[in-house]
């Protein structure tokens, strides 16, 4: 019997389009449809005996045809049509501050022009009043071209000539050579909804939606689900049951979908895979046949615990099946996704050779799969389908060629399905009487009702809605029919949109958090605007009116460390500067315990030294902050960590790997600039490992001066094999000070 694989791929941006001025805020939705709506299609395309699902939520939809059809721009677009002759002022500042908005490894240094303008650039060691005079006209018209250029997907330039061209010219480009790049731009971004829909039409695509403008269904319909898996957690004031608004953002998915594709989508992804007894009523009455959540649900529902010790999967009876789902008088189907294999695809391949990955990731599922007995299986893969490839070499189409090619070759005794074709072959034979209350994150809400500024926010939109709910009424019952009250209406459900919670509080950080708070308000003041009523004073309030944590800070002293791999006081790395990966989740999140609970950084007098704490378990397969223990070595030999290496970006290329012990063994890799003899021996570098890494590295080897940046990632390996790239995008970076700095750099 073959396993039949359900891959989900679901596209979503937030909803950046100022209704009132028809500007779109940011151009993520632009250039993310270039690079992954446009490539991930064209992939799928090239492999037509793959079949797969994409959830296309209804507001990014409507923003890519807005570029389209109707000539949107963005800030971003705006600048780089400017002539870099005329670029002055603000627009130049622009340009030098969000030109460099990619990830710096695999979009930026890849390109030998675009890598020496960021280091021109010198981001975050000073200001762009300083950098603006070294960029002559050439440079700032390089990286106009660059910017965008850099965003174009890999077969775009297997498909473009006038892409390849340019990419080969690298520098020095004129005006003209822009606009070239900005032709197939348009050209590649007009393909994007056209393309989707005909490999629907033939079959291979199901096309799925999400309420309009992504809300969590379960918090508008009623607040106090949050306290179904946060029993007395704190909830906005003047909180109301708003099924009304609910079913208008699931009713607007459903006519636009059939608009623009010809037909109504017969399954939904929730936004964030949120839902609750409350919601299904809803989407039945909107005509949706089946929806898709979180294994975590699908456990919590039954009472059942689906995976044992370390994650093990033992439950693939009750996991890799449909079923039926009955509550408020309702009746649906459903899927739940293996968190453990999308979590593999969206945050552990991205280092992995692209077919290794491949044949991994194909290998577990039909193990997994073939594991089920009786009724075939069904593995539910489901993840974002833009946001991980930016960490692949190549945007990940080597890993994307190899795992389709083996998965049309049914390899493993995998068949790919659409999930309306399986639920129609197999419709499901088991029912859930009682649908729990959560999401994909933690079976829970916490991240957009568990911050006192989630709250703050609701409370926004409550009062706003209140205002706005009054002055319709004052209007007659033929107020709906007025386009000003229309729209009024519409920036209100945008507000109510899962994207603007999901950046406040500490959770997570896009490095723009005010400009998403400052839109956020926007839409909720343009609500007044429509109605020609002054907006009320709290709306020019930000939400987060505390600073928001990132995900490091800087170091800000000499360290004096004894490299023992152990915590031997606490004033040992008191001058480092911290990283925390549980406030690096960027705009995705994975499940599962981590490997790394924090990293320390910094300058000895010659040095550069990093200390990694890892997590070790509290219960099987749970883990906690602390030190790496011998027990755990014992316990988890698969999940106890075994190497960590530190990639060096400034300078550029450098590799430097330890090896758990005992003793810890340290290797070079790369041509470092202050070694003799290549890339055998440690030429001064030194680590221990115990209950923690310590590591130290001089400067010199590194080829580093002070007053020179020095920039690294992590890549931490279990046992198994299984790795973490940290920081999930960027590098942790600062500046050598100069010898005399500890006379200005001190600490109580």
């Amino acid at each position: 019997m073959s396993v039949a694989l359900a891959l989900v791929w679901h596209q979503h941006q937030p909803y950046y389009k100022d209704i009132a001025t028809g500007e779109l805020a940011m151009p993520w939705v632009r250039l993310h449809g270039v690079k992954d709506y446009y490539g991930m299609a064209r992939l799928l395309e090239q492999h037509p005996g793959v079949k797969a699902t994409v959830n296309l939520v209804p507001s990014l939809v409507d923003q890519l045809l807005e570029y389209v059809n109707a000539g949107a721009s963005d800030p971003y677009l705006h600048r780089t049509e400017i002539p870099a002759a005329d670029l002055k002022g603000e627009d130049a500042s622009f340009i030098l501050d969000h030109f460099f908005h990619a990830q710096w490894d695999r979009m930026i240094r890849i390109y030998p022009r675009f890598g020496e303008l960021l280091h021109m650039r010198r981001m975050g060691q000073r200001g762009v009043e300083s950098a603006l005079g070294d960029f002559a006209e050439r440079d700032l018209r390089d990286l106009q071209v660059w910017f965008n250029l850099a965003w174009f997907h890999p077969v775009s330039f297997e498909e473009s000539e006038t892409l390849r061209e340019l990419r080969k010219k690298g520098r020095d480009f004129s005006e003209a050579d822009k606009a070239a790049m900005l032709k197939v731009h348009r050209e590649v971004l007009a393909r994007v909804v056209p393309l989707h829909a005909e490999l629907a039409k033939r079959g291979q695509l199901e096309l799925t939606a999400t309420p309009f403008y992504h809300p969590i269904l379960p918090l508008l319909c009623d607040m106090e689900s949050a306290r179904v898996a946060m029993p007395g957690t704190a909830l906005p004031e003047g909180h109301i049951k708003n099924e009304v608004d609910a079913e208008a953002h699931v009713a607007k998915a459903v006519a636009f979908h059939k608009r623009v594709f010809g037909v109504a989508p017969e399954g939904m992804w929730p936004a964030e895979g949120s839902v609750s007894p409350a919601i299904l009523p809803i989407l039945q009455r909107q005509g949706i046949r089946w929806f898709a959540t979180d294994e975590e649900i699908l456990g919590h529902s039954l009472g059942e615990r689906l995976r044992g010790n370390f994650g093990k999967l033992e439950r693939p009876d009750l996991l890799y099946r449909p079923w039926l789902v009955r509550g408020n008088g309702a009746e649906l189907q459903a899927v739940f996704r293996d968190h453990e294999f999308s979590d593999l695809v969206g945050f552990q391949y991205q280092g992995w050779d692209g077919r290794a990955a491949a044949e991994d990731f194909l290998g577990r599922i039909g193990r997994a799969g073939h594991s089920n007995g009786g009724e075939r299986p069904m593995v539910s893969v489901i993840l974002d389908g833009e946001n991980c490839w930016e960490h692949y070499p190549e945007q990940g189409i080597g890993f994307l060629r190899e795992f389709y090619g083996r998965l049309q070759d049914r390899q493993h005794g995998i068949e790919s399905v659409r999930v309306a074709d399986h639920l129609k072959a197999h419709p499901p034979t088991r029912h859930i009487e009682r649908l729990y209350s959560g999401s994909w994150i933690n079976h829970d809400f916490y991240i957009w009702i568990g911050h006192e500024e989630d709250r703050r926010a609701w409370e926004y939109v409550y009062r706003v809605r209140e205002d706005l709910e009054r002055e319709t009424r004052a209007r007659g019952e033929d107020a709906h029919k007025d386009p000003h009250v229309a729209k009024a209406w519409e920036s209100l459900y945008v507000a109510e949109g899962s994207d603007w919670y999901w950046w406040f509080g500490d959770d997570h950080t896009s490095g723009i958090d005010d400009q998403f708070d400052r839109l956020f308000r926007k839409h909720l003041k343009n609500v007044y605007g429509f109605l020609n009523l002054s907006a009320p004073y709290f709306l020019d309030e930000p939400v987060a009116q505390t600073r928001y944590l990132q995900p490091f800070t800087q170091p800000k002293g000499r360290l004096e460390v004894s490299l023992d791999g152990r915590i031997t006081s606490y004033f040992e790395w008191i001058g480092a500067g911290r990283y925390r990966p549980d406030r690096d989740g960027g705009v995705m999140t994975a499940q599962g315990a981590p490997l790394v609970a924090q990293v320390y950084f910094g300058y000895a007098t010659e040095h550069l030294c990093v200390r990694v704490d890892f997590h070790e378990p509290e219960a099987p397969g749970q883990y906690k902050a602390g030190k790496s223990s011998p027990k755990l070595k014992a316990e988890a030999p698969d999940e106890r960590p075994r190497r960590v290496a530190l990639h060096f970006a400034e300078p550029k290329g450098l590799k430097l790997s330890v090896e758990a012990g005992p003793p810890a063994a340290v290797r070079r890799e790369g041509a470092w600039p202050g070694c003799e003899g290549g890339a055998s021996g440690p030429d001064g570098a030194e680590a221990a490992w115990d209950e923690v890494l310590e590591l130290r590295v001089p400067f010199q080897t590194l080829g580093i001066e002070r007053g020179q940046p020095v920039a690294f990632y992590l890549e931490a390996v279990r046992a198994n094999g299984v790795s973490e790239r940290l920081p999930r995008g960027g590098a942790l970076h600062f500046t050598v000070p100069s010898r005399d700095a500890d006379a200005y750099d001190w600490m109580v």
